[in-house]
C-alpha cells in the first residue's frame, strides 16, 4: 500500500510538472500594453522636461526693426488711394482678425526723385494690416481729451488706425524705433500721436504749405509687406505727400 501510494504521488508531480511546461510553450513574448509609448515605458526626464504635456508651443521672436527702415525688396504692394485731396475722411477697409496688428516703427523719407517728387512717414505692423483712414482737419485733437496735439505747420492731415495699437497687455509702448516729432521736411514738417486707445490708434501729420493761402497738398497712401530678415513680414502702411 505504502508503495502504491508513493508511486501516485510521483505520477501526479509529473502531470503538473508537464502541464506547466505545456502552458509556458504557448505563452506570447512580453508587449508593451496598447496605453503604453514604446520602449522601456519610462518618460526620457529630458523630453519630458522640454515640452511639458499641456504647455504650447514658445512664441516666436521677432526680429526689432532697425534704426534705419529696412532696404529688404518689397514682398507685396499696392496704392489704396491715388493721389487726391482727402478733405472727406477716406477708409481703407480690413477685417478685424486676431492677433491685432500692432505697431513697431515709424519711418519719414524724403523722396525729390522722379516726376512726381514726395515725402513720406511709413508705419510699420506686425501681424497684418489695420483699417485705416485720412482726412485733412483743421486741427488733430487727441482721443478722450478733444485738446490739439501740437504739431508744426499750417496744414494737418489726421492719419487714423482702427483695430490696431501700439502697445502690448502690460501697457508697455511696441514701437521700437521712430523719428523725431519735428520730421523738418520742406512740406512734411512733424508728426505726433493722438490716441492709443480701444483699438484705436491715431497720429496728426504737421504739413507746411504757401502762408496765407489755402493750398494743399495731393496724398497719396497704400500698403506694402517687406521681410524683416528673419522668417517674419513688417506690414506697412505708407502716406506721401507730393511737395509743392
Amino acid at each position: 500500500m505504502r508503495r502504491h501510494r508513493v508511486r501516485m504521488l510521483v505520477l501526479g508531480t509529473a502531470a503538473l510538472l508537464a502541464g506547466a511546461l505545456a502552458l509556458g510553450g504557448c505563452a506570447q513574448p512580453d508587449t508593451p500594453d496598447a496605453d503604453q509609448p514604446a520602449g522601456d515605458g519610462v518618460a526620457d526626464p529630458a523630453t519630458s522636461a522640454a515640452t511639458p504635456a499641456g504647455d504650447a508651443e514658445p512664441t516666436q521672436v521677432m526680429a526689432a526693426p532697425p534704426a534705419d527702415e529696412p532696404t529688404a525688396p518689397e514682398a507685396t504692394h499696392r496704392v489704396t488711394y491715388d493721389w487726391a485731396v482727402p478733405s472727406d475722411q477716406v477708409t481703407m477697409a480690413h477685417p478685424a482678425e486676431a492677433p491685432v496688428p500692432y505697431l513697431v516703427a515709424i519711418y519719414a523719407g524724403d523722396h525729390p526723385e522722379g516726376s512726381t517728387p514726395y515725402q513720406r512717414i511709413s508705419f510699420y505692423f506686425r501681424e497684418g494690416f489695420p483699417e485705416y483712414n485720412l482726412q485733412y482737419v483743421r486741427s488733430v485733437l487727441g482721443e478722450g481729451t478733444g485738446d490739439p496735439i501740437p504739431l508744426q505747420g499750417n496744414g494737418f492731415l489726421r492719419v487714423g488706425f482702427v483695430n490696431a495699437q501700439a502697445h502690448d497687455d502690460a501697457g508697455t509702448s511696441t514701437v521700437a524705433t521712430a523719428p523725431d516729432t519735428t520730421i523738418g521736411f520742406t512740406n512734411l514738417k512733424s508728426y505726433g500721436s493722438a490716441g492709443d486707445f480701444e483699438g484705436h490708434l491715431t497720429y496728426g501729420l504737421g504739413i507746411q504749405v504757401a502762408p496765407n493761402s489755402d493750398q494743399v497738398l495731393l496724398v497719396r497712401a497704400g500698403e506694402l509687406t517687406k521681410s524683416d530678415g528673419s522668417d517674419g513680414l513688417y506690414h506697412v502702411v505708407y502716406v506721401d505727400l507730393q511737395t509743392g
